[in-house]
């Protein structure tokens, strides 16, 4: 991509909408998408669009890219399902996990349509194939009376009940249907491999073979950062329940944006000329060097949102040299498995009256990219407390909250409310150290599923 001088028009532009207060979606942003690319809204926007032309040294600008799945039309019909639900049947899911654990499998296939396969593993000490990978057709009945026989058992042999569940999944494995694992767990893995990097390596190995894994922690004594791993190492979800109550929902609210899937194999694609740096995505842990970045999504659903916060610096020796700091591609594939293309071209000014410059900041996407920002802020609080340096954990905290302060108090009214939300969380994490040497299993779950969700633009 080579460095472009910038158009007069584009500046001219840029500060009459500063002057008519038309900065709310990003102005100037240039847009080639395609006519036919409905499936995914696609848009950008960038917190500051005029740079002052006075300034000499370099400059940071953050750039959040917005995909919003389109509403699904009523008559369309999904995308089939192939799904493996791997379920803990160990001593401690005995009882009332064990049972909610059922009525949310029970609920699971009452949902699903009889082109679908479905497959039922259960892991103790042992794994068990307890319903192999076939379409539902006539057979509903026959597999609710499986789950019902479902009893508790030894251990928790989770690496091999993944496993187990991907091979299921294989006998029908094809790239036109959504092909995932559901793993259910409450507690640490303890036969077979069980650290975070051969499980996580397992979440590679399917993601390669097209297999995604959502995870389902329950209760307080499972291993959050096994759960996390391999569910983002093929960009599925995570959660974390601690009401047993509420697993139905989970499962519910899981199969509701399987079934509603509108773009799938997502691939966003950003390219910077010289003189622009990219440097980060907000709350992920990448460390960006070239010039060409790519990001992928697994799928997005109906109505469904996910940002990616850029933060770019732009060289001095640019300014004024360099107005189109980034071309930003879309491909995926529809519901229909066509594949569908669109473009974005971000473009920011220079202005010498610094009123003008201050007038254009985007203070609401300031706000929104403060609380990205925040996830790996809290990723070091919860390393400094599984270190058990209360003193250095109570000080990142508090660090924390200073920055959020200050972006609430910038931030427009509409913003104020998510921050708040933060500000609270931070002070709950305060106040749970207080009382303990470090965080409660409890309190490093919330945080953690939290950080997750930002981390992987699922919020």
């Amino acid at each position: 991509m080579k460095m472009t001088k910038p158009h007069l028009f584009t500046t001219a532009l840029a500060t009459i909408a500063v002057l008519n207060g038309n900065f709310k979606t990003g102005y100037p942003v240039e847009s080639e998408t395609s006519s036919d690319a409905e499936a995914i809204q696609f848009t950008t926007e960038i917190d500051q669009p005029l740079l002052s032309s006075r300034n000499q040294g370099n400059s940071k600008v953050i750039i959040r890219i917005d995909l919003q799945g389109a509403p699904a039309r009523r008559t369309t019909r999904h995308t089939p399902l192939n799904l493996a639900v791997v379920l803990d049947r160990s001593g401690s899911m005995s009882g009332p996990k064990l049972e909610q654990a059922k009525q949310a499998a029970h609920i699971l296939i009452d949902q699903l349509d009889q082109g679908d396969v479905f497959s039922l593993v259960m892991y103790d000490t042992e794994v068990e194939v307890l319903i192999p990978a076939q379409k539902l057709g006539s057979q509903r009945r026959k597999f609710h009376q499986a789950v019902a026989r479902i009893r508790s058992g030894g251990s928790t042999a989770l690496y091999h009940g993944v496993e187990t569940g991907g091979q299921q999944l294989k006998e029908y494995l094809t790239a036109k249907r959504l092909n995932r694992v559901i793993l259910l767990s409450d507690g640490i893995a303890n036969i077979g491999p069980s650290s975070n990097r051969e499980i996580a390596h397992l979440g590679q190995r399917l993601a390669r073979e097209d297999i995604s894994v959502t995870t389902i922690g329950l209760g307080n004594d499972y291993n959050e950062n096994l759960m996390t791993a391999l569910a983002e190492s093929s960009d599925a979800n995570y959660y974390y329940v601690a009401d047993v109550e509420e697993l139905s929902n989970v499962f519910r609210r899981e199969l509701g944006e399987l079934k509603a899937l509108v773009a799938r194999n997502i691939v966003i694609k950003i390219e910077c000329p010289q003189g622009v740096k990219p440097l980060r995505f907000l709350g992920r842990p990448e460390k960006l060097k070239a010039q060409h970045e790519e990001v992928e999504f697994k799928t997005l659903a109906d109505e469904q949102i996910r940002h990616l916060f850029l933060e770019c610096e732009i060289d001095a020796s640019a300014k004024g040299t360099v107005s189109r700091i980034a071309e930003i591609s879309l491909k995926y594939k529809n519901a229909s498995d066509e594949v569908k293309n669109a473009r974005q071209t971000v473009v920011i000014g220079y202005e010498e009256d610094e009123s003008l410059v201050e007038k254009s900041r985007n203070r609401a996407l300031t706000a929104e990219a403060a609380v990205y920002s925040n996830a790996i802020e809290t990723e070091k609080a919860i390393a400094l407390s599984d270190q058990g340096d209360v003193a250095a954990c109570r000080a990142q905290l508090n660090q924390q909250a200073l920055c959020l302060r200050k972006a609430w108090e910038e931030a427009p009214q509409k913003q104020k409310a998510t921050l708040k939300q933060e500000l609270d969380a931070i002070a709950g994490a305060q106040s749970d150290l207080e009382s303990n040497e470090r965080f409660s299993r409890s309190q490093r779950k919330r945080l953690q599923s939290e950080v997750f969700s930002l981390r992987n633009s699922k919020r």
